[in-house]
């Protein structure tokens, strides 16, 4: 037997060695080694909180926590047995560099004993640490877009009124407003919507991270939308002008209209905003202008429609100076008021004419028709009358027409007696 195992040995060795190839050779033909790539394979990142615990945030650099390919070779079998969501991809951060980056570790979840090799395009995460900053925003409201044609936008409402945000003190401090935009093109009724919350630079240029975490990214807005009108002005003035001097009653304004908005059942009763304070006249000798804010004058509900009007109006008031017209008074025409009870009244002025100096403005006062002239003696406390003459009593007469009261530039005196019936 001994012989039989030592004899011929090389020939035995020889044997060995020619089945180790021939099973080399048979083996790589039925299942060779081969490559074969997964692209964009996602790292996990573990242990973030080595970072965040610190109060500071991260940022990942250069999209390096996506590996563009990862090429694994292995028999055919083993790679024919893969697929892409078998690659497992770690970056452990506390394996934190001082560099800031973080090496990958990249596996398979299953046959990874029978890989030959595994290499990824990228072999660490790189990051920006920085210090981690909150800031609270107040929310604005804006909107894009026309409304309906005989409509603008109201009062704009969220159902939230700020935002709270985190994230790299770098990208934080640039941003100054939080908003959302409402479109509106085409709307004629009330608008709720969701929509997105963005943040914004002080250029006005919105600003996307991932990096940025906030307490909300969508709030509820409601728009209200108002039917416009366009309606006129109308004037009032307080105040007496100088001496010799008279309003005429008459204004101009620019605008000569204004557009307003509100509710429809609002807007079917207003045909002019009135505005009867802020041109007092007093002692003005001539035309008067001044700069009203119709703002202060609008009915409750109705506000401006033109966002490019700021409801300054330029008014002017026409004075004009008065003149004087003469007109004559039969004294039996003088109607005699609150005359006493059980006496009557006997004009005892020598002349039974009187004439009467009208003042006013000319135009005015050549519209008279003098026989529609009314005096009034108005007798009310007349037995009181402590600077009669003897049994003569006097009073200044007053003047109307169907117009209402005259102005005179001389008072008109009468003296009567006052008999007993």
């Amino acid at each position: 037997m001994k012989h039989k195992l030592f004899d011929d040995w090389g020939l035995k060795l020889g044997s060995i060695a020619l089945a180790v190839f021939i099973w080399f050779i048979v083996t790589n033909f039925n299942d060779p080694v081969v490559s074969f790539n997964v692209r964009n394979v996602k790292v996990t990142l573990r242990n973030t909180n080595v970072i965040t615990d610190q109060g500071q945030t991260y940022e990942i650099l250069n999209d390096s926590n996506v590996i563009d390919t990862v090429t694994i070779t292995a028999p055919r079998s083993v790679v024919n047995a893969l697929s892409g969501d078998d690659v497992v991809a770690v970056a452990d951060f506390q394996d934190l560099t001082l560099q800031n980056t973080v090496r990958i570790n990249v596996t398979t979840n299953k046959y990874y004993s029978q890989i030959e090799s595994i290499k990824p395009s990228i072999d660490s995460v790189e990051l920006s640490i920085e210090d981690l900053q909150t800031k609270i925003l107040a929310l604005s409201t804006v909107t894009s877009g026309t409304v309906g044609e005989g409509y603008t936008i109201g009062d704009i409402s969220t159902d939230e009124n700020q935002v709270r945000i985190s994230g790299p003190k770098s990208l934080i401090d640039q941003i100054v407003r939080a908003e959302v935009n409402i479109p509106v093109t085409g709307f004629s009724q009330d608008i709720v919507t969701d929509v997105d919350v963005v943040f914004m630079n002080a250029d006005g240029e919105v600003i996307r991270s991932s990096s940025i975490t906030s307490n909300i990214s969508k709030v509820k807005a409601k728009v209200e939308m108002l039917q416009t009108k366009k309606v006129g002005l109308t004037f009032e003035s307080t105040g007496v002008p100088a001496d010799g001097f008279e309003a005429t009653g008459a204004f101009s304004s620019d605008p000569e209209t204004v557009l307003i908005a509100g509710r429809p059942s609002i807007l079917k009763n207003i045909e002019s905003i009135k505005v009867d304070e802020g041109i007092n006249l007093t002692g003005q000798s001539g035309d008067m202008m001044t700069l009203i804010d119709i703002t202060d004058f609008l009915p409750n509900g109705v506000k401006l429609a033109d966002a490019t009007f700021d409801g300054k109006v330029s008014v002017t008031a026409y004075i004009e100076k008065t003149v004087t017209r003469v007109v004559q008074l039969d004294g039996n025409k003088i109607r005699w008021e609150n005359v006493p009870e059980g006496y009557k009244v006997e004009l005892v002025d020598p002349s039974d004419k009187y004439n009467v100096s009208l003042r006013g403005l000319q135009n005015r006062l050549e519209k008279i028709d003098a026989d529609a002239v009314i005096a009034i003696a108005d007798l009310e406390d007349i037995l009181e009358q402590t600077d009669k003459v003897g049994d003569h009593y006097h009073v200044v007469l007053r003047f109307e027409n169907e117009n209402g009261k005259l102005n005179v530039s001389t008072p008109v005196q009468v003296w009567f007696k006052l008999n007993e019936t």
